[in-house]
C-alpha cells in the first residue's frame, strides 16, 4: 500500500469498456517526509475521494479485489481516504 495526495482528475473519451463510468484520479505519491514527490500514478477511485485528499492506494493484483474493480483493466486503486497520520 502507498499513501498519496489527489492532485487531479483524468477523463478519457476512448477507453476500455471496463473503465466506463470509472472515476480516475491523479495521485501524487508521498515522499518519506509525507510531502508529495515528483512521482504520480493514475488510480481508479473506489471511495469517492476528492482533490487534495490524502489517500491509500493499492497496486497490482490487490487493486482488483474490490467489487468495482474485479473486472477492470487497472493497476492502481484508491481504497481509502486518510483522516489522520501519526508519525
Amino acid at each position: 500500500m502507498n499513501m498519496g495526495k489527489v492532485s487531479g482528475r483524468l477523463w478519457a473519451t476512448a477507453k476500455h469498456d471496463s473503465l466506463s463510468g470509472a472515476k480516475l484520479l491523479i495521485v501524487s505519491l508521498l515522499d518519506n517526509s509525507g510531502k508529495p514527490g515528483p512521482l504520480y500514478e493514475v488510480a481508479y477511485d473506489t471511495v469517492d475521494a476528492g482533490g487534495g485528499d490524502l489517500v491509500l492506494t493499492v497496486r497490482g493484483s490487490s487493486s482488483k479485489m474490490t467489487p468495482e474493480t474485479e473486472r477492470a483493466v487497472i493497476d492502481c486503486a484508491i481504497v481509502g481516504v486518510i483522516d489522520h497520520v501519526e508519525r
